[in-house]
This record gives C-alpha cells, structure tokens and sequence, in this order.
C-alpha cells in the first residue's frame, strides 16, 4: 500500500524538536509520506528562539505549486506561518487544493516569549483561514488572544470553543496543556458542534516538553490521512504524545525535545475520554481506522 502524503506547512527549528522538524518524522514515524512547506528559517534550541527569516512569499507560493502538481495531500497541518502575507497566499492556496483534511496549529508565540505570527496577522487567521479548515488545535492562550475570551474554568473552555466554531472551523480542540483546573492532569476538549469530549492525561513530570503542540496537530493530520474518524485520530495523537513526554531523552540545557519512536500502543499513553472535564471518565481504547 502507498503511505497517504501528509503536507507540512510551518517554519524550521534548528533544534529539531518543534516545526517542519519534528512534523517530518511524526508524518513517517505514524505511517505517512510528508511533504514540507517551509515558511520561515530560525535560529533557536532548547533554551531559546533566536533570530527568524521568513520565506518570500514567492518561495511559499514556488513551494506549495511544485507539492500540488504531483504530490496531492491526504491531509496538510499548518503550523507557524508568521506573516499576514503567509497567512493570505496559504489561504489562497488550500481553497484550490481542497485537501480532504487540514488542521491548523494556530502559533502565535513560542514558549520562550517570541511572537511567531505578527498582530496584523492574526485576524485574518481567523476571518479567511479558519472557514477552510477542518480542525483547529489552539492552546488555552492561543484560544484567548484570537477569539477575544478569558479561559479560567471548564466552562469556560466550552464556551471558547463554541464560539471558534462560529469563525467556520468545522472542530475544534482547545488544548489544556496550560490549565489551572487540575494540576494532575492535562484535559483537552474536543467538539465539532454536535459532538464533544474531554480527553485527560495525567501531567508527565518533565520540562522537556519542546514541541508538543507541533507533535500532536502533525500526528492528528497523519492519524486523519490514515483514515482515522475525527476522534479517533485526536485519541491515536494523544497516545503518541503522551508517549513522546514519558519517554523524553533529555536533550539540551533547556525545554528539550520529547522522544520521536514508533509508536507503542501502550495503554498507560492513552487518555481517559468523557463527556464533562471532572468525569466520569474511562480510558481510551486503541480506535480501529474506520471510514471518516
């Protein structure tokens, strides 16, 4: 069987544990062929981001027609496009592609404290970008600085969500990576307006965690291209997550990289799913690839 092609649209990390970087070998390590889009250059590791060139937008549009003549996508994951510009030419682009799947990992600033998406930019993230795609997958901060909202309690996480739909997204996934609800445990939710869930984890004790959000939007894009139902392939990205975290090498001085590996399947990596953030709520089985 030929491997779905799994496009990834982000910038570099010199460091190799976040961006195009680590897209590429969540793509091949989960089954897929991976395609990169490279929208920006930068200079960083585990300490910290350094200096950043954006790709011509020239370059980005070179890019992105050489992939469409011959190499059509199962799926694309955004991660950090950087200019207004970048966001109008990828918008542009994915309304002629009509891929069958796209996520967006919306970056807006890394986790050192360097802005990745220019302010100008950021409603027109959500004004022509959002409405042509599948999936979102901001986190708590994220959600808030492009939707105009205060995240203090489940709730109110529901409710960011809800209104994200409203931009035309089809489903969204708020990540709780950077909660305050419970300090045990990292909850994601997940709805597409008909549906929700919480998934839970518990929190892994490690600050090489350098990546995170980039490993689990590329490995919803690959679960998705591999023919995954919607959330079934957020449980599959969660599992390959939480393994990456437990099994991190401990690399560099700083806010290292998780481990990239096959992946196990191991049950203590799944999450426990439910209808509300405080349960009650039962471990995720491993999904069985079904007709999306």
């Amino acid at each position: 069987m030929k491997k779905p092609i799994v496009w990834t649209i982000a910038g570099t990390d010199s460091g190799g544990g976040a961006g195009i970087q680590a897209d590429i070998k969540v793509i091949n390590l989960l089954g897929g062929h991976d395609c990169s889009v490279i929208t920006a250059l930068t200079a960083q590791n585990t300490i910290g981001t350094g200096r950043i060139e954006w790709v011509q937008d020239s370059m980005l549009s070179a890019q992105l027609e050489a992939l469409r003549s011959d190499l059509p996508p199962a799926a694309v994951k955004l991660g950090m496009l950087g200019t207004a510009a970048a966001v109008k030419t990828t918008a542009g682009f994915l309304k002629t592609v009509k891929a069958p799947f796209t996520v967006c990992d919306p970056v807006l600033i890394s986790s050192s404290g360097v802005f990745l998406l220019e302010a100008g930019a950021w409603n027109i993230l959500t004004e022509k970008l959002f409405p042509i795609i599948n999936l979102i997958t901001p986190n708590i901060p994220e959600a808030e600085h492009l939707l105009g909202v205060k995240i203090e309690t489940p709730a109110d996480i529901e409710a960011a969500a809800k209104k994200a739909l409203t931009t035309g997204v089809k489903e969204v996934l708020i990540k709780g990576g950077h909660g305050f609800h419970n300090i045990k445990l990292s909850s994601d939710y997940w709805s597409d307006g008909k549906n929700h869930a919480w998934l839970s984890s518990p929190r892994v004790e490690t600050k090489h965690s350098h990546g995170t959000g980039c490993v689990l939007s590329s490995a919803i894009a690959t679960a998705r291209a591999l023919g995954y139902r919607p959330l079934d392939s957020i449980i599959v990205a969660k599992a390959y997550l939480n393994q990456g975290l437990r099994l991190a090498p401990g690399l560099g001085n700083g806010f290292g990289p998780l481990a990239f590996r096959p992946w196990e399947k191991a049950e203590q990596d799944f999450p426990f799913i439910g209808q509300h953030a405080d349960g009650p709520n039962s471990r995720a089985a491993l999904p069985t690839i079904g007709k999306i």
